[in-house]
């Protein structure tokens, strides 16, 4: 259990995760910006970064959740009313939405068995399944016809979640618990760092893009998620030597660009500590976190919103202008979202809670 210095410091308003949320969901947005637009907007952060450091944020507030929650059942009720109603907004708003937009007839739109299909595979996560609506982002303009190609991390999400479940079990049945669960989840690390291995290695002799693919999907983002959970159970440690771990980190980095293959194995610890370090040292961040974080909806509704930018030709008016147009609708949407459907189920998950 945390100490009282731990607890202090897990307080929102005392340190600067909801700020690091922030420059994690802006770095997905200018990279996907930049892929389907043909634009090259300089940001520091890549958006591989960004989503990994996300799954490390999860591992850090979620696994310890689970043993605040009473059952498996409150616990998945908990994460349900956090992820599921903007996600199911998104899916649904789009996708009835670009009916507008589609060279089809709204009758034929809605009558094709390719708008169902959609609606079926990213209402249950399996948004490569059919990633595209009939009809919409279609011709030599667009980079990828994919209505949201932000979705596919939301699969990994859950699993990662569900994951919980079993790995929390596992470590309950040992003995010593505490050293028991830091080598259940180095052994997790271990595994994850192996499988990308192993498909970089498929796709390096095979050439086939679904190695790559499979190399990117949940075993991969095991190793973030649990450098996540690892660094909650030793924050009193980061704390108080955050300066030598810091200079391990930014060794581990200079390594990684270095070696592309020891980077493999570094870049769970090394991408996920930082963050975590980033978000827990200082409170540079906290007057953000005073106020509802929407990073999110931003992840989840800023793909769609690039693409018809892409549509209405919006870069006519040039990168910086049409970029800057872009981020007002995202985050103008995004408040929305969260005000109008996020904030209601998050105070339904607070009654449940109490309950």
């Amino acid at each position: 259990m945390p100490n009282l210095i731990q607890r202090e410091k897990l307080r929102r308003t005392n340190n600067n995760m909801d700020a690091i949320r922030y420059v994690l969901a802006f770095s997905v947005i200018v990279a996907h910006f930049n892929e389907l637009t043909g634009s090259d907007i300089v940001w520091p952060v890549t958006s591989g970064f960004g989503v990994s450091g996300f799954f490390a944020m999860s591992g850090f507030l979620i696994y310890p959740e689970y043993a605040r929650c009473s059952s498996a059942r409150e616990f998945v009720l908990r994460r349900v009313l956090r992820i599921m109603p903007p996600y199911l907004t998104v899916v649904l708003v789009f996708a009835v939405g670009l009916c507008l937009v589609s060279a089809l007839g709204p009758v034929e739109y809605f009558a094709s068995g390719h708008w169902w299909r959609y609606l079926a595979a990213n209402l249950s996560f399996m948004n490569f399944i059919e990633p595209t609506l009939p009809g919409v982002f279609e011709g030599g303009r667009y980079v990828s016809g994919a209505v949201n190609g932000s979705l596919w991390t939301m699969k990994v999400e859950w699993c990662l979640y569900l994951s919980v479940i079993v790995v929390a079990a596992l470590v309950g049945r040992l003995r010593r618990r505490d050293g028991g669960r830091d080598v259940m989840f180095l052994l997790i690390i271990i595994f994850s760092i192996i499988y990308r291995y192993i498909f970089l290695w498929l796709f390096a002799e095979t050439g086939r893009e679904i190695y790559q693919i499979l190399g990117r999907q949940l075993f991969a983002q095991l190793a973030f998620f649990y450098v996540g959970a690892m660094a909650y159970y030793h924050l009193d440690k980061l704390l108080r030597y955050r300066w030598i771990i810091l200079a391990i980190f930014i060794a581990g980095l200079c390594v990684m660009r270095w070696n592309y293959l020891w980077s493999i194995a570094l870049e769970p610890f090394v991408v996920g500590g930082l963050v975590i370090w980033l978000s827990m040292v200082g409170h540079w961040g906290r007057l953000i976190s005073r106020h509802d974080n929407v990073s999110y909806d931003m992840y989840l509704f800023h793909y769609p919103i690039i693409q018809l930018a892409v549509y209405f030709n919006l870069l006519s008016i040039g990168t910086a202008w049409s970029f800057v147009t872009v981020m007002a609708a995202v985050v103008l949407i995004s408040f929305l979202s969260w005000n109008c459907i996020g904030k209601k189920f998050a105070r339904l998950k607070s009654k449940i809670v109490k309950k």
